[in-house]
């Protein structure tokens, strides 16, 4: 006659057969038989010294993954439902939600990376993860973000090309691609602190007309076309550029702001945006 042991042991094989592991969840049940309480009351048994001799060793034996300590074998299930997810997907980089074989992977992974960056992950787990998945990434949002800032810098190269400018107009579109959006971001991330020296640093090399502050970009866009073409010799444009400068500052007289920014009379010298142009000549 079957002992409750040796059914548990053969329910234990099936269990480990479908889902990878042998390190069922306590609610878990195997063809009607409650694989999980059966494991846990294996446990109970050997922290209590209550388990038979011999049982412990058949265990170890017969399940290499088997683990007495209930954390470890949550740590040991979570793996092998990371393997079956891995091998279901093409990825080792759940995303949060993510389920599979009912198991929560998404959060289990969630809580792994959460574990890394308080430096509760030890040294073992740790090389689990990068020796078995080859992919894993501690910080998924981080390579995220990476990604998404070099497809920006691609286009932003792209819309020089074909604008002359990298101070793009914040409703500006290339290829598809929002780059005035991406842009106007990249200068609220810088104001707010939040974007890394690096990519400060790789902005500026790339692009020497880049602007952070808005104004100084609208002031450059303006000066770009007609003006820069025209070399200031048009009255008409002056008058033009006059109703332009007054949008960014205390509003008087067109003819005034233009004075003021050419230097004509003030003894100050033109204003500094205007002295990356050819010199003026007022007909």
């Amino acid at each position: 006659m079957t002992s409750r042991f040796d059914e548990g042991i053969a329910h234990l094989h099936r269990y480990r057969a479908v889902h990878g592991t042998s390190s069922p969840r306590r609610r878990d049940v195997i063809g009607g038989f409650p694989i999980g309480t059966w494991v846990a009351t294996r446990r109970a048994e050997y922290r209590s010294g209550q388990m038979p001799p011999g049982h412990a060793h058949q265990l170890e034996a017969e399940f290499p993954d088997w683990r007495w300590n209930v954390l470890d074998a949550a740590f040991t299930s979570g793996i092998a439902h990371l393997r079956r997810y891995a091998a279901t997907h093409g990825t080792s980089n759940p995303r949060q939600h993510d389920v599979i074989d009912g198991f929560p992977i998404g959060q289990w992974a969630a809580n792994r990376r959460a574990d890394y960056r308080k430096g509760r992950l030890s040294a073992e787990r740790i090389e689990v993860f990068e020796r078995e998945f080859p992919d894993w990434q501690w910080s998924p949002q981080a390579t995220a973000a990476a990604a998404a800032f070099e497809v920006g810098i691609a286009h932003l190269h792209r819309y020089v090309a074909a604008h002359g400018t990298s101070n793009a107009r914040n409703r500006a579109v290339i290829e598809g691609f929002a780059i005035g959006q991406w842009v106007a971001n990249r200068r609220a991330d810088y104001r707010r602190g939040q974007l890394a020296t690096e990519r400060i640093r790789r902005i500026e090399a790339e692009f020497p007309d880049w602007q952070w502050s808005v104004r100084d970009a609208q002031f450059d866009v303006g000066l770009a076309h007609p003006v820069r073409q025209a070399g200031f010799r048009d009255p008409e444009v002056l008058r033009d550029l006059g109703e332009l400068l007054a949008r960014f500052t205390v509003p008087r007289d067109a003819d005034d702001v233009v004075t003021e920014l050419l230097g004509v009379g003030s003894g100050h010298g033109a204003h500094p945006s205007l002295q990356r142009c050819s010199a003026p000549q007022i007909m």
